[in-house]
């Protein structure tokens, strides 16, 4: 299979995710998870300041995802004039589960790559 070929299907993974229409929503919720993974939860503000995108733009598409239920907005615990973002449990579930989707492709395309020329990279 062609590198192209292969970008193009992980590509098409990476659009079955269900309830999220663009890119810009997949990395407002990459973000968003990843600050809550790490334990400090994302304010709009500091989502603005990551740059994903414009701010109307990650004002537009995180209304969006709070709208569909994907992303909630929780009143800080440590300042109740503060409002931190958090995704649902079940976006979280569903996004576990497409990461292994991905996986399970890119194990299959690595597969398909000759013995002879992984060993070559290896050694470089």
């Amino acid at each position: 299979m062609s590198t192209f070929k292969k970008f193009k299907k992980i590509k098409s993974v990476l659009s079955e995710f269900p309830g999220v229409k663009t890119y810009k929503e997949f990395d407002i919720l990459i973000e968003v998870g990843y600050h809550q993974e790490q334990g400090c939860p994302l304010t709009v503000k500091q989502l603005m300041l990551l740059e994903v995108a414009s701010q109307a733009t990650v004002r537009r598409y995180l209304g969006h995802l709070v709208r569909d239920g994907m992303v909630k907005k929780i009143v800080a615990a440590n300042d109740h004039r503060s409002v931190v973002l958090k995704l649902s449990n079940a976006t979280i579930k569903m996004l576990s589960n497409h990461l292994l989707k991905i996986l399970e492709h890119l194990r299959a395309m690595h597969d398909e790559v000759p013995a002879k020329l992984r060993n070559k990279k290896k050694k470089t």
